[in-house]
Parts: C-alpha cells; sequence; structure tokens
C-alpha cells in the first residue's frame, strides 16, 4: 500500500457528524481525535422511538463545551396526540439551553412521508418565520440521489435501507418546489443543505440555484454519487468551488458508533477530493473557507454556552413525551439517563 497522502496544516471543522446514541461517545471522540478535526458540529435527528436525539448531543456537549457544536432536532409529539411545544417556541427553546443551530432531515423522502406536511404549508409558516428573525443556522437533508426513485437504477444498498422511493413518496422536484417556495418566503433563512442538495449530477442547477439563493450553503457529506459525479467534469467543477468559494462546506456524515476505520475514509475521501492533484487540487485559501472559515461565518466561531440546567429539564420532558408515546417507564428511556448524567 502506498503511504497516506499529507493533506494541508488547516484547521478542520466538521460540519455534519451524527451521534443517535450517548453511548457512542466514547467511540466518537476517538474517531474526531483520529481525524485531527479543531471542532465538530454533532447533528440530532427525528426519531419515530424516542421523538430526537437532542439528549444525546446535549450530553456530548455538556462533556465537551469547546469541541462541540449541537444542532438540535424538532419534536413531532403533536402529530400523535401528545402535548408539545408549537414549533416556534420549540425554536426559542432550542436558543435558550444553547443549541448552535437546527438539525432537519425531514427533507428525507422516507420522513417525509411518515410526517405528510408539505414545507410550504402552514403548518411550517411560523416556525420558518422565527427560524429567520433568530438567525439560528437550520442544516437541511432536502431529497436524496435521482437514481433512487429510479427501479433500475436504485443501488442494492439503498433498497436494503428501504430507501428505494416508488409513486407512494413524493417525487424529487416537489421537494424542491415546496423547499424553494420556503426560501422565496424566508431569503433570510441561514441554511446549509447536506449532500450539495443532490445537484451533484448537474452543475448548471448549482450555478443557478446559488445565483438565486443568496443565503444558502452547501456541505460535501458523500453521497458515494456527489464524488463520481464531480469527476465527469472535473475542471468545470472546480473552477465552481472556487468561483462559490464562501457557501460551501466540509463534512463527513461520520457516525457515532461506526468503525474508527470506516469513519476516516470518509475523511480521507473528502480531503483527497478537495486538496490532491487527481481531485480538484484546491488553492489554500479556498480550503481554508472550506474547512472551517465559512462554518465559524454562519455557525459562530465557538460553540454556544449551554444552560446546563435548561438542558437537563429538555431532557426530561422528552424522556416524559417519550414514555408516554412507548407506553413504558420514564426510568427507561435514553433521555432520561441523559438528564440524570447533565443534572
Amino acid at each position: 500500500m502506498g503511504a497516506e497522502p499529507e493533506f494541508e496544516s488547516i484547521p478542520v471543522v466538521d460540519c455534519h457528524l451524527h451521534l443517535t446514541s450517548y453511548e457512542d461517545i466514547s467511540n466518537l471522540l476517538e474517531i474526531v481525535s483520529e481525524a485531527g478535526f479543531h471542532r465538530v458540529s454533532a447533528l440530532s435527528i427525528i426519531d419515530e422511538k424516542r421523538i430526537n436525539h437532542n439528549p444525546d448531543v446535549l450530553l456530548l456537549k455538556t462533556l465537551h463545551p469547546e469541541m462541540f457544536y449541537a444542532f438540535g432536532s424538532l419534536d413531532y409529539s403533536l402529530l400523535n396526540g401528545v402535548s408539545a411545544p408549537s414549533l416556534p417556541n420549540q425554536v426559542d427553546r432550542l436558543l435558550e439551553i444553547g443549541f448552535d443551530g437546527i438539525k432537519m432531515v425531514e427533507g428525507k423522502p422516507v420522513y417525509r412521508k411518515i410526517l405528510k406536511i408539505r414545507f410550504d404549508d402552514h403548518f411550517y409558516d411560523e416556525y420558518f418565520k422565527r427560524v429567520e428573525e433568530a438567525g439560528l443556522p437550520v442544516l437541511w437533508h432536502v431529497a436524496d440521489p435521482e437514481e433512487f426513485w429510479d427501479p433500475e437504477k436504485v443501488p442494492i444498498w439503498a433498497r436494503e435501507q428501504g430507501w428505494f422511493y416508488d409513486d407512494t413518496y413524493p417525487s424529487k422536484e416537489e421537494l424542491y418546489e415546496e423547499t424553494e417556495n420556503v426560501l422565496n418566503r424566508h431569503p433570510a433563512l441561514k441554511i446549509i443543505f447536506a449532500h450539495f442538495y443532490f445537484i451533484s449530477a448537474d452543475i448548471e442547477t448549482a450555478e443557478r440555484f446559488l445565483d438565486t439563493y443568496r443565503n444558502v450553503n452547501l456541505d460535501l457529506t458523500p453521497g458515494i454519487e456527489m464524488y463520481s459525479n464531480f469527476s465527469k467534469r472535473l475542471e468545470e467543477w472546480r473552477e465552481f468551488f472556487i468561483r462559490h468559494q464562501d457557501r460551501i462546506l466540509f463534512g463527513t456524515d461520520i457516525f457515532g458508533g461506526e468503525k474508527v476505520e470506516t469513519a476516516l475514509a470518509k475523511v480521507m475521501l473528502v480531503r483527497s477530493f478537495l486538496e490532491l492533484e487527481e481531485g480538484l487540487n484546491l488553492p489554500r485559501p479556498v480550503l481554508e473557507k472550506i474547512y472551517f472559515k465559512n462554518f465559524q461565518r454562519i455557525v459562530g466561531r465557538r460553540p454556544r454556552r449551554l444552560r446546563l440546567d435548561l438542558a437537563a429539564e429538555e431532557c426530561g420532558r422528552l424522556a416524559r413525551q417519550e414514555a408516554v408515546l412507548g407506553s413504558k417507564p420514564v426510568e427507561e428511556t435514553a433521555a432520561w439517563r441523559v438528564k440524570n448524567r447533565i443534572k
């Protein structure tokens, strides 16, 4: 095997890393250390069984407040007949607790099908208005690779994950229409679209999108198809990255519980593509923006201070919600166990 490439000595902030169980924190810390990250944004996601993973990322931020940003997810318990704060009130609560942003995976077709609510529906009107007013950044997953809608082209691994989308799911075009209606109504929203908004196969569409919506940004979390698509028009994409160097962020989509070697392979993939001659071979000033400066401009130079009392209180609330929805004792919920560790 050849020697590993020597990458530029630049601080790296991973804007897109998941923690879905507080029990994976020690493994995640090993990954972050081995990857040499300067700081990391840990993302919660919504969860039918647990409401969301906000308690897990809160505990991570509690233990390592200078290292980790925390992006919280929403609580949709009210859709199941369980009392919960309104979405605008949840935005205020996330801010009070000390979250650094909001993670929305609701645009992935499997979640959008479960929720059955368009993003441009009145249900979300006051939520997006409040997010815009608060200036709270949102990292938003919308759509998926186009081949996931094609029975002839969908990869076997994606089908096995339940990510083949027949006509019972919203189409990619529908998801983009809903999302862009939101962007037109709320032009000051601070949005980072995950996985390059799944437009890596069409540089012309990517160009028009960034020109139209001046306040949105794209992250580079793979999506293996993304780097295959980029490679087909490498020189044009290099020019695109240089032209839009203020709008692109580094991310890996690492999960806290995955093998260290698997996680580091994701880091190697993205960094090699950005830095090496067989990839984009980007100039150092451009790399600095993609690796950390853009994230700091959008989210903050340092993670926000956490209110431990409010964090524990919120974990207790989520634990009680989970207990009602799951018909189990509150003490058996992960959120309750996290509450006790934070408290």
